[in-house]
């Protein structure tokens, strides 16, 4: 059964629990101090704990992995060390990942070119693994799936004037990381379409 007490009538009580609180920075450092004080398989088992439970809630790349070990305060060759570990059993492949994020962001916002390969790098995926991943996207499909987006981003501009609608959308296009040449087909596609209609 857990005691509540009352501030009024054990003000010593309420004073050490707010003195106890730590920031969350502070939290973070004395977390860092401790994992780095830990030496040989203590070391590595925190380590391989903490990559588990990143892993457990979503897939990771090996960059993602390293960066986020070493930001607890693990040495970078407790991280090399556990990432070895969890490649060798199959926790972490960096092709897969790369190409399920093509597939997701592709299907998903649309992403495509230097937005997509940007993302990539940021998650810590090395030049020729996103250039594999890259290469799993058809140029038919990106042509279908960039007419796809500018049909439906056009819907919602019935009132803005053509020249307007086409800086718009080539504009929105290009964002999302498609060439100059399929932005500009795929718009002057979609503004006829319209003007037919």
């Amino acid at each position: 059964m857990v005691r509540y007490l009352d501030p009024e009538d054990h003000p010593e009580g309420a004073q050490t629990r707010r003195k106890s609180r730590l920031s969350p920075a502070e939290r973070l450092q004395r977390l860092k101090e401790r994992n780095s004080a830990l030496e040989g398989a203590a070391a590595i088992e925190g380590a391989r704990e903490l990559a588990l439970r990143l892993l457990d809630t979503r897939s990771r790349s090996t960059g993602e992995l390293r960066q986020a070990i070493e930001s607890k305060g693990f040495s970078a060759e407790t991280a090399e060390e556990v990432i070895t570990r969890l490649r060798r059993v199959g926790l972490i492949d960096d092709a897969a990942f790369a190409r399920a994020l093509v597939s997701d962001r592709f299907t998903g916002s649309g992403k495509v070119g230097r937005a997509l390969v940007e993302e990539m790098r940021r998650k810590g995926l090395d030049p020729k693994t996103i250039e594999a991943a890259m290469e799993t996207l058809e140029p038919d499909d990106l042509r279908q799936r960039a007419l796809e987006l500018a049909r439906k981003r056009l819907r919602t501009m019935s009132q803005v004037p053509r020249d307007a609608a086409f800086r718009r959308l080539a504009g929105m296009l290009a964002r999302k990381g498609y060439s100059p040449s399929i932005c500009t087909a795929v718009v002057t596609q979609v503004l006829e379409e319209r003007e037919e209609e």
